[in-house]
Order: C-alpha cells, then structure tokens, then sequence
C-alpha cells in the first residue's frame, strides 16, 4: 500500500517562522539552546517573541539555510548520564534533540499558508482556541510548548528520564512568571505541581512509557477527555510502531469522541517499496493502521535534504533527497 503525494499538500518553509541555536558551558559542559520565534499575531498578546530549549545536541534538520546552528567537537559531545535508567533506551535518547518533524508539525499547525487544505485549517483554528492537546515523546518539549503559547492546554509526555531531565526544566524557562489574573488559573485536568502558563495556554508533563497501560500512568481525564493527540517523528523505528499505536489505541476506546492523531513522520528508508529492517517505512505505517480500522489523510509534506551512506566500503555519506509527512490518524474510515 502506497499514499500518493498530492502536489498540492507540498508545503513551502514559512519565511516568518525562524530557527536557530546558541551553546552555553555549565560546569566544563556544553549545552545547545534551540530557539523559535512565535508568530507575530501572538506576541504582542502574551509579550513574548520567541521560545528556547536547553538541549544536549544540535538538532537534526530542523534549521534552514542561514539559521545558525551550533557545530559540536568531539569531545563536546557528553556520556550519556542517563544511559542505566529504569526503562530508558538509545530510542529515548534521540528525545534531547530537536527533528525534523517537529519544524514542519510546528509549521502545520500554527503558521497557516495559502495553499492549507480546509482540515489543516480547521486544526490550526481549534489548536490555538483552548485546544486539549495529549503530546506523545514530547523529547525537549518544542511542539508542546509552542502550542501552548499559542492557546492550547498541552500535556506533555514522555519517558520519565524526559520528563524529569528535560520537559519539566524547559517548560519552567518559556512559564510566564506572573500570572495574577485568575482567569488564568491552571485547567483541572490538566493540574499538577509542574503546570505552567506559557504564552496564551497552559503546558503540563507526566510520564508515559508506551509498553505500560496508560490507565495506570495517566489520570481518566488526561487520556480520554482531550481533543488532539500529536506526536512528532516517534515511529521512525520499528520497533516502536506498534507499541505506540497501542497506546493511541487505548486513548481511542477510552474517548467518547476519539481524538485524531496529528502524527509528523520522516522516511529514513531508502526506497519506501522496501522493506528496512531498522526504520519504519510510510508503508509499514499505512499496513498498521489498516490492521486497526484505522483512515489516514496526508495534510502536508515537503522534501529535506538527508545525509546517507553511498554503501561503499569506504564509508563515504552522500546527500540524498527524503520526504516529511503531516498524517492524521482516525479511529475509522467513516
């Protein structure tokens, strides 16, 4: 099963919507700050410009041309102190960086183009109105965040190492740090210690493993009374297909009204025809979801350049042209 790329879903990069990263030293210790702007219809509003992001690495595809980026030594690169914790993986350690995905989920569903189909403009418009917004592999916190300071309530999520290393101290740096207004008072099904204003909205974290039922890490209203899951390139693997659908499925049958999975994804295959072992290809994606039920519609996708091995003994990479795709999932195909 192949999905057809309609031309007209191919999205430009928006010129108003800006990048790029700084490093600072803590301890003998490099940390890369990501930052992205907001856009300019919200920052006068909630006076504030832009968002920033303390990660361990230099993100991946997610600046463009003449963004500043943040280039590594080796021996700047840090032992990952997280690597011995309970139910942590290399998986969960690409989440203290920021990818491609993200930058073009971002893109989606808070800077509407001209050429946006009717449904990406009907989320853009529900997303920053009070939207109830469930995040999978929240990683640094970039998506959740952002659709927080443009109006959304977000409940980030993601592997406890995440949360406690990385999502609970960047959402601490983007909180507003006066609200007196008690009409900005914390949403309920939201409330938890680590709750903060950012922006228009309100962002919030909790642990979720995906291999665990989400009834025992979540409350009721946190999984089944929301109205958007999203997720940013969390199926690249394989192995990691499956155990998210599972989790989606979960928040499926628990909702009276399922929420849609606004799902960012880029192929990192060669040929998606082919079967990887490694990486899930946009056909493993579709064949799974045709297993559940499940409907898919393309909202968006745009060509990246990627780095790959030519596959000579010599090791040399090469730049090859790839595809990132804006998916929304659906409960069934009614």
């Amino acid at each position: 099963m192949m999905m057809a790329m309609d031309i007209s879903r191919k999205r430009p990069v928006v010129e108003g919507f800006k990048c790029h990263e700084t490093s600072r030293r803590e301890n003998g210790l490099l940390t890369v700050l990501f930052h992205a702007t907001l856009p300019t219809c919200h920052q006068e509003a909630i006076r504030l410009s832009s968002l920033s992001f303390d990660c361990r690495e230099p993100s991946c595809g997610a600046l463009e041309d003449g963004e500043e980026a943040v280039l590594l030594s080796d021996e700047d690169y840090q032992v990952d102190s997280n690597f011995f914790d309970n139910g942590y993986s290399l998986a969960g350690a690409t989440g203290f960086k920021v990818w491609t995905g993200t930058r073009l989920l971002i893109e989606c569903l808070a800077w509407p183009c001209a050429g946006d189909c009717s449904r990406l403009r009907e989320l853009q418009q529900r997303i920053s109105h009070g939207a109830r917004v469930l995040e999978l592999g929240s990683g640094v916190g970039v998506l959740g965040s952002y659709l927080a300071a443009i109006g959304s309530e977000v409940l980030m999520s993601d592997l406890p190492t995440l949360v406690e290393n990385s999502l609970k101290k960047n959402i601490g740096r983007n909180a507003m740090t006066e609200v007196n207004d008690e009409t900005f008072e914390c949403p309920q099904w939201l409330s938890n210690d680590d709750a903060k204003r950012i922006g228009r909205g309100w962002a919030g974290c909790a642990s979720l493993d995906w291999t665990q039922p989400v009834e025992s890490q979540l409350t009721k209203d946190q999984y089944s009374s929301i109205d958007f899951i999203v997720a940013s390139d969390v199926v690249f693997l394989r192995s990691m297909l499956q155990s998210v659908f599972n989790t989606v499925e979960s928040i499926f049958r628990a909702s009276t009204n399922p929420p849609p999975l606004i799902l960012s994804f880029q192929r990192r295959d060669a040929k998606d025809g082919d079967e990887s072992v490694s990486f899930t290809t946009v056909t493993g994606i579709l064949n799974a979801m045709n297993d559940r039920g499940w409907s898919c519609k393309n909202l968006a996708w745009r060509e990246v350049t990627v780095l790959k091995e030519d596959g000579g003994e010599d090791g040399a990479v090469k730049e090859d042209q790839s595809e990132v795709f804006v998916f929304e999932i659906n409960l069934s195909n009614e």
